[in-house]
C-alpha cells in the first residue's frame, strides 16, 4: 500500500512547486516534513537518473541496431542494384547472342544457299562435261575403229608384204590361188630353165625380173586381189610373232610367221 501511496504521490515538478511547508511555530519550518520530501524528491530523482541511464542504454542499442539495419539495409540495396545491374547486362548479353545468332544463322543460311546453287552448277556442269566427252569418246573410239579398219583392210591386201619383201631383199612366190606365198631359196633358184614343160607353165603363171637380184615381181588375175591372203612369212624381227602350227615349215626355210591381231583370231 505505501509503494502505491508513493506512485500515486510521485514527485512531479508541479508539485514541487506548489508544494508548502507549515510552519511551527516561530522557529519555521517543520525539520522532518523538510527532510521526508527531500529524500522523496532524491529517490524519485535517482530513479530517473537510472531510468535515463538504461534509456541511454537502451538508445545507444537501438541506434546500433539501426546502424546495423541501415547496413542490412545499404548491403541489400547493393544487392539489389548488382542483380539489376546483372539481369540489365545478361539480357543485354543475351539480346547480343540472340542477334549474332540470328546474323550467323542468316549468313549460313545464305552460304548454304551459295553452296548449294554453286554445287548444282558444278553437278550441271560435270553433266555436261561427261556428256561431252563421252561423245569425243565415241567419236573418237569410231575413228580409231574406221583407222583400224583401214589398217587392217591394208594388211590383207599383199602389196604390204611385197613392200616388206622388196625392203628385206627376200624373194618370195605368190601362187595364183591365193595360198600363203612360198619363199624362193637358192636351189629354187639354181633350177635349169630349160629341164621341162613345167617350167614353161610356171613362166605362164609369173614372170620373174632378173635385171636385179633384189626384186620379184608377179602378176596377178583380178579375182586374186579380192581373196584374203593368208599370214605371211617374214624377216622383220620386230613385229614377227611364232606360229606354232608352222613352225616345223619355219624350220625348213628359215623363217618367222607374221600373225595380226584379226589373222590371229582367225588362225586360233
Amino acid at each position: 500500500m505505501a509503494d502505491e501511496k508513493k506512485d500515486t504521490q510521485k514527485l512531479t515538478p508541479i508539485k514541487i512547486h506548489n508544494k508548502e511547508f507549515k510552519k511551527r511555530g516561530l522557529s519555521g519550518y517543520d525539520r522532518h516534513e523538510v527532510d521526508s520530501f527531500l529524500d522523496q524528491i532524491i529517490n524519485d530523482y535517482g530513479d530517473v537518473l537510472d531510468q535515463n541511464v538504461d534509456y541511454k542504454n537502451k538508445i545507444i542499442q537501438l541506434q546500433d541496431r539501426v546502424s546495423n539495419l541501415q547496413k542490412q539495409v545499404a548491403q541489400y540495396q547493393q544487392n539489389e542494384n548488382a542483380t539489376k545491374e546483372a539481369i540489365n547486362n545478361a539480357k543485354i548479353k543475351a539480346e547480343r547472342i540472340i542477334n549474332d545468332a540470328t546474323v550467323q544463322a542468316n549468313n549460313a543460311t545464305e552460304q548454304a544457299k551459295i553452296d548449294t546453287d554453286y554445287q548444282r552448277q558444278q553437278l550441271e556442269t560435270i553433266k555436261l562435261d561427261y556428256e561431252r566427252v563421252k561423245k569425243e569418246t565415241s567419236g573418237y573410239r569410231r575413228y580409231i575403229q574406221e583407222l583400224l579398219q583401214k589398217a587392217i583392210e591394208n594388211l590383207n591386201d599383199e602389196k604390204w608384204q611385197k613392200a616388206l619383201d622388196q625392203y628385206f631383199d627376200t624373194e618370195r612366190f605368190y601362187p595364183p590361188d591365193g595360198a600363203e606365198p612360198i619363199m624362193l631359196t637358192d636351189e629354187d633358184e639354181d633350177v635349169d630353165e630349160d629341164d621341162d614343160d613345167d617350167t614353161d607353165e610356171e613362166d605362164e603363171d609369173f614372170e620373174v625380173d632378173n635385171d636385179t637380184d633384189d626384186e620379184v615381181n608377179f602378176e596377178q588375175d583380178s579375182e586374186e586381189t579380192n581373196n584374203s591372203p593368208q599370214p605371211m612369212t617374214g624377216d622383220s624381227p620386230s613385229i614377227e610373232t611364232v606360229n606354232d602350227d608352222d613352225a616345223a615349215a619355219d624350220n625348213n626355210s628359215g623363217g618367222t610367221t607374221i600373225i595380226f591381231p584379226d589373222d590371229y583370231k582367225n588362225h586360233k
